[in-house]
């Protein structure tokens, strides 16, 4: 005889899982999210010691650009620029990681500064030398140039020739600024050889624009390779370019 309905057992009733509000992470603060003027204290205060008090405003900005051009020439000799970062420039300046945006205002802009404080430190390494006659004189001069090196290290010559290798690559953000560097490398050496020219010391025959391309490329090549080799005689090779300099370009 079936049991009565109402003398079985009842079925269980599901128990209800009690819902769980979700965790919601805790606000992650910004790296370096500083005003300006925090930044400007940041500037002020770092590494100077006991001489911050006595610089003016000026003096800490230009302190600090230059330690920041400095950090980032040392990283790209190093590491290249591609895998450069701003925070890291400002870490190995003494400084805030966001100064080097503060002041550069990103990547692209602090890179065309390394190249130009490049350019002007080439310059400067110039004009110490004894002073040259225009023409042939300065072409003479500018050569010597290239084998003067007081860094033991070749930092801003490995960071510059590091760039140039960049600069071509597609899409690179260097192209226009290591572009411009070297028309202006060429502009500079073609005037003194139309100054040669002028002055009845360089042959007439000579194309300008083209020895210039092929004489800056010859020594930027030598230096590379005193970058991959280490061991070349830089003094005989600036005395033999001399001696081809002359014998190419002087008016007989």
């Amino acid at each position: 005889m079936p049991a009565d309905a109402s003398s079985r057992s009842a079925a269980p009733v599901p128990r209800k899982r009690p819902v769980r509000k979700a965790a919601v992470p805790a606000p992650v603060p910004a790296v370096d999210a500083h005003t300006d003027a925090e930044l400007e204290d940041m500037e002020a205060t770092a590494g100077e010691g006991a001489g911050a008090a006595r610089m003016t405003q000026a003096e800490r900005r230009a302190l600090a650009e230059r330690r920041i051009l400095d950090a980032a020439l040392e990283l790209v000799a190093r590491r290249g620029s591609v895998r450069m970062t701003l925070a890291e420039v400002g870490e190995a300046a003494g400084y805030s990681r966001g100064l080097p945006a503060h002041r550069f205002g990103n990547k692209a802009g602090l890179l065309q500064r390394v190249v130009l404080n490049i350019g002007a430190r080439f310059e400067a390494r110039r004009l110490a030398l004894p002073q040259h006659r225009p023409g042939l004189d300065a072409v003479r001069s500018l050569v010597s140039t290239y084998f003067v090196r007081d860094d033991t290290r070749w930092v801003e010559t490995r960071a510059l020739l590091v760039m140039m290798t960049e600069g071509f690559m597609e899409d690179s953000e260097l192209n226009p600024y290591i572009g411009e560097y070297i028309r202006s490398s060429i502009s500079r050496l073609e005037q003194h050889i139309r100054d040669g020219i002028a002055l009845g010391e360089i042959r007439a025959d000579v194309d300008p624009t083209t020895a210039a391309t092929l004489l800056l490329g010859a020594l930027r090549g030598v230096l590379h390779q005193r970058l991959v080799l280490g061991d070349l005689r830089l003094d005989k090779v600036r005395n033999l370019a001399l001696q081809m300099v002359d014998r190419t370009l002087a008016a007989h």
